[in-house]
């Protein structure tokens, strides 16, 4: 009988045993025995958030695209600027003017002031375009607006409020302090049927921005807030206007 008796605690001491061995495995990955009470605590592994960062997109009508010099004959007679809307809401141009800057100017030669029948649709386009005596380059680009007014190199422009002066957005292309440039002027002047050209996105280059480029249909609504990063040189200028295609970032 003792021999059983032996054997059986044997056997619960065992049984003991591999149960606590299960039980410490089982609820931590480091635990304490004290006072014969079982302490444990789990420890579960940081993670770290991944930001994604959110696209610098306008959230009010930029300058998008503008052309300087487009032939040989009256080189600054076929100007353009172009503007885009990149927010998904129609916008109103009434009570705003396009103004221009000539080198180490600080005075404004208005270029257009826009009325209440003045307005652009969400992610869409609006044109100006240069028409004198002689001239139809506004009627050929399909301009919603024209006036005898020209760019040339090393100037400015930008879209104002009326009443208050407020700049909306510039575009630079001269290095003077006193011009419209958003923290550095873009660089070079464009040449002949070029033109300075909005990116889509931040990452958007030249060949992107191009014909059948991956940005080519994004619209043009990257601010950053600097002329020389914010757009890109196109070898031949590609103008929209208020009919043409909307397009989404």
């Amino acid at each position: 009988m003792k021999l059983n008796y032996y054997f059986l605690l044997l056997i619960l001491f065992i049984f003991a045993f591999l149960t606590y061995k299960f039980t410490y495995s089982y609820f931590s990955d480091s635990a304490t025995l004290s006072n014969n009470i079982l302490s444990a605590s789990e420890t579960f592994p940081t993670l770290t958030p991944t930001h994604t960062p959110t696209p610098q997109i306008a959230n009010h009508i930029v300058i998008s695209e503008v052309q300087i010099d487009g032939g040989v004959n009256e080189a600054n007679d076929y100007d353009f600027i172009e503007l885009y809307n990149p927010t998904s809401s129609p916008e109103s141009l009434n009570g705003l003017r396009l103004v221009k800057r000539t080198k180490n100017s600080d005075s404004d030669t208005t270029i257009f002031t826009f009325t209440s029948s003045h307005r652009i649709n969400p992610h869409s386009y609006f044109l100006w375009g240069h028409k004198s005596s002689g001239n139809n380059f506004a009627d050929s680009i399909f301009a919603d607006i024209s006036s005898s007014d020209t760019l040339a190199t090393d100037n400015s422009i930008a879209l104002k409020n009326v009443s208050s002066g407020k700049i909306i957005d510039a575009l630079s292309w001269d290095s003077s302090s006193l011009s419209y440039k958003e923290t550095t002027e873009f660089s070079p002047d464009p040449g002949v049927n070029k033109s300075m050209e909005r990116k889509a996105l931040s990452g958007s280059t030249v060949d992107s921005m191009d014909l059948e480029g991956n940005d080519e249909f994004k619209g043009n609504g990257y601010d950053s807030g600097d002329n020389s990063t914010d757009f890109i040189l196109r070898s031949l200028s590609q103008p929209q206007y208020s009919t043409s295609s909307a397009e989404l970032p």
